[in-house]
């Protein structure tokens, strides 16, 4: 089995290890509002640790390089080069197919900049990825807040579905849920704990990375929050994402990304997001 196919289980299966928090609804028992049911608290300041792929997050890489090495193939330390034939993402980071790979390399950075476009790297699929600070609050007591100061993004994540079906923007429309574990009675009793689910879609075509690597409009991301403190006390947070596009992917595109928690803003410095 890949890892990215391994990956892509442990996502999907998440929500079947924990009910979501409102449970009780019709059975006579108070529903809570979502910030006052949240098992874990993910408020507050946090930077991204950039653990890996520093290249295509710390710099712009040149187009066609879906992952390392010479533009249009990609080359991988032991094997050497890959990727150099029909396909020239195969065994890349992203998962695309023929027609992915063909947009990917038709990038063009100047006309985003004629289009007023300068943001589309830093949509809902691709901001988590940026070197970002993030400041999270509660816009009101079902809605969690996301802002990244790297190219000054707002992402609201809704636990209160809304309708009508609202119009594609660059952060898409996002549904939130909490996934509730722990807390049980009985002979062994768990701290309670849990995570944050959050389906993303209505989203406008843009990019993953900033070298114009495309997902479309119908791209689907899904993703779950974490939270781990480690002995020392520090707070990090796990952030794995899975996107569906069949139209640009050969299978869902999983990765993980990772913040540790702030003990305040004082790093908090919103800037552009220009065509680099």
């Amino acid at each position: 089995m890949s890892a990215r196919a391994a990956l892509a289980i442990v996502l999907g299966s998440l929500s079947l290890l924990a009910a979501p928090a409102q449970a009780g609804r019709g059975q006579g028992v108070a529903v809570l509002d979502a910030m006052s049911s949240a098992p874990v608290d993910l408020t507050g300041y946090w930077t991204a640790v950039l653990t890996e792929d520093w290249h295509v997050r710390m710099f712009t890489a040149p187009k066609g390089d879906f992952g390392s090495g010479a533009s249009g193939a990609v080359a991988q330390v032991v094997v050497g080069r890959l990727g150099v034939g029909a396909n020239p993402a195969e065994d890349g980071n992203i998962p695309y197919n023929l027609t992915g790979a063909q947009a990917a390399l038709a990038w063009d950075p100047a006309r985003d900049a004629t289009e007023g476009q300068p943001c589309k790297a830093y949509g809902a699929p691709g901001i988590m990825r940026q070197p970002t600070h993030l400041r999270i609050t509660w816009a009101d007591e079902n809605t969690l807040k996301f802002e990244a100061d790297f190219g000054t993004q707002t992402r609201l994540f809704h636990f209160v579905p809304s309708s009508p079906a609202p119009e594609p923007t660059l952060q898409g429309h996002s549904t939130a849920s909490w996934l509730s574990m722990g807390g049980g009675g009985g002979q062994a009793r768990f701290e309670r704990g849990g995570a944050l689910k959050v389906v993303t879609t209505h989203l406008q075509p843009g990019y993953y990375w900033n070298n114009g690597m495309p997902y479309t409009a119908n791209a689907v991301l899904k993703e779950n929050f974490f939270l781990l403190t480690l002995p020392a006390g520090a707070t990090w947070m796990t952030v794995t994402q899975m996107v569906e596009d069949p139209e640009y992917l050969t299978e869902p595109y999983v990765v993980n990304y990772h913040f540790r928690k702030l003990p305040d803003g004082s790093q908090w410095n919103p800037t552009p997001c220009p065509v680099k």
